[in-house]
């Protein structure tokens, strides 16, 4: 089976592994402890007093870890809350109250307020395929539904043919279509309550001899295993921006048909590249199977009656499969303390993958946290392929950055940790891939936990932090930024990820 070592994060920083952040903390602490000084030489005790009380804030600051963040880093979030609280815009109200409630288009909360509906059409003329185009960010989002083969119970060699496969399928996403308008996509599998049990219907639906002991015996079996079955939901989320297709756009004649034209012609090339690296595509989601899932995610009691549409039961009651793309939002969502996001009738806890395993891991390494989990979660993984000359560029930065360090400790005579050695191992071996024409990605790992009362909630997080801790993850809960996770953890809009300034990769 074949090994993996992911590079660890990076804890070089600006200046011998401190942030721009600290070093500013610092040399404001050292500052104000000089002028304390020639405070008390001047007989001024009171001013001087207070300024190495604000000089040993700020080295607390710089240098103190909270929940695995620089506190620091703690401060944008904590001030983005006060001023999301003090705004009112900790809370949101949708549905029928809702200003957008009868023009058609989905209400969601928080940044994800700005996506509009586009329909595009399949190339066989009547498919309808649900286009989510976000005006401000000037982005156009798709989700394909898939699935594949149990990885796990294939053979060696199989394994590491379709693991091949897909590194393929991740090179020419990011290089044929990253060039040519993807800005990102995500994977997302959700665990949810198999509410129609699919075994069930599966079983009455092959079933020869309906009237023998053993279908007897297997319906009581699958009738029972109702309350517990869960069904999981692949989803390939594509973003693409618009700007880089405004002269394909132009071309198209302009407009939102346009747009919806072009991007269109682009998801048929991502469906033939998901279906050679071995995943079964069941087509890219209508505007009423997309904001079905979008709504299931903010209520998960509307699962079951989603469901059963699905199952063909709407059909005789007149009502279409999926959801109204105008009623994809929470009719209510809140963030309730710190770290719970509350929306309809459920409560949910994003968690932030900071670390992957440091140790080399199998294909399979993940299984545990798909297989043994019961309870409502969402995986998802958001990349977005990095230009190659900018990887490029990224990666000499960080060599020369690192050769800077090593002459500045040599210099100082600090010692050089285990872990320092490691990342500088990776720099070079992600050099050497790049050299050798792999795409370089900058990812995020997200695991959006809901249940319906906290109590639960608390329980279930603690259950995945358990199986992801065994996996050698590292995870952090998004504190204060939890309405945001929700949005990039939980629904499949390809969202999670900071822009690329400058020279960051």
């Amino acid at each position: 089976m074949s090994q993996f070592e992911f590079p660890p994060r990076s804890t070089r920083g600006s200046v011998l592994g401190f942030t721009w952040g600290q070093v500013a903390c610092v040399v404001a602490a050292v500052i104000a402890f000089v002028v304390a000084a020639n405070l008390l030489v001047a007989q001024n005790r009171w001013p001087a007093a207070g300024l190495v009380a604000v000089a040993v804030l700020l080295v607390v600051l710089a240098l103190v870890r909270i929940r695995g963040r620089r506190l620091t880093d703690w401060l944008p979030i904590a001030a983005g809350a006060l001023l999301q609280s003090a705004a009112g815009q900790d809370s949101y109200r949708g549905a029928v109250f809702a200003p957008a409630a009868h023009a058609g288009h989905p209400d969601l909360p928080g940044a994800a307020a700005g996506y509009r509906w586009l329909t595009g059409v399949a190339a066989d003329g009547t498919t309808e395929i649900g286009l989510l185009h976000h005006r401000a960010e000037r982005t156009v989002t798709a989700a394909l539904r898939c699935s594949g083969q149990h990885l796990v119970l294939a053979d060696t060699d199989v394994q590491n043919r379709r693991l091949a496969d897909w590194a393929n399928a991740l090179n020419i996403l990011g290089t044929e279509y990253g060039e040519y308008g993807l800005a990102r996509w995500a994977l997302t599998e959700r665990a949810v309550p198999d509410t129609s049990n699919r075994a069930r219907r599966y079983l009455a639906n092959r079933a020869v001899d309906t009237t023998s002991a053993a279908y007897q015996s297997l319906a009581e079996l699958t009738a029972a295993a109702t309350p517990t079955a869960q069904r999981h939901d692949v989803y390939l989320a594509v973003c693409f921006d618009v700007a880089r297709l405004s002269g394909e756009i132009s071309e198209a004649g302009g407009g939102d048909a346009a747009i919806a034209a072009v991007v269109v012609d682009k998801l048929a090339g991502i469906e033939a590249t998901v279906v050679e690296a071995g995943l079964t595509s069941h087509g890219w989601l209508s505007p009423r199977g997309y904001a079905a899932v979008l709504r299931t995610q903010f209520d998960p009691d509307d699962q079951e009656l989603v469901d059963l549409r699905s199952t063909g039961n709407g059909a005789s009651t007149g009502v279409p499969e999926g959801v109204s793309p105008g009623l994809a939002g929470p009719a209510a969502a809140e963030k309730t303390g710190w770290s719970i996001y509350r929306h309809d009738s459920g409560v949910s806890q994003t968690l932030w993958v900071t670390d992957m395993p440091r140790q080399r891991v199998g294909a399979t390494w993940l299984t545990p946290l798909y297989a043994t989990t019961t309870s409502r979660r969402t995986v998802t993984l958001v990349a977005e392929p990095v230009p190659a000359a900018l990887a490029q560029l990224a990666v000499r930065r960080d060599k020369v950055a690192r050769a800077g360090d090593e002459v500045t400790k040599r210099k100082l005579r600090l010692v050089r940790t285990a872990r320092e050695t490691a990342e500088a191992r990776a720099v070079e071996q992600i050099d050497r891939e790049q050299a050798a024409g792999h795409v370089r990605y900058r990812y995020a790992v997200l695991v959006t936990v809901t249940a319906e009362d906290v109590a639960a909630l608390k329980r279930d997080v603690r259950a995945a932090k358990r199986i992801l801790g065994r996996a050698g993850c590292e995870t952090v809960t998004l504190y204060g930024e939890q309405d945001q996770a929700f949005a990039a953890g939980a629904l499949p809009l390809a969202r999670g990820l900071k822009p690329m300034r400058g020279w960051l990769a």
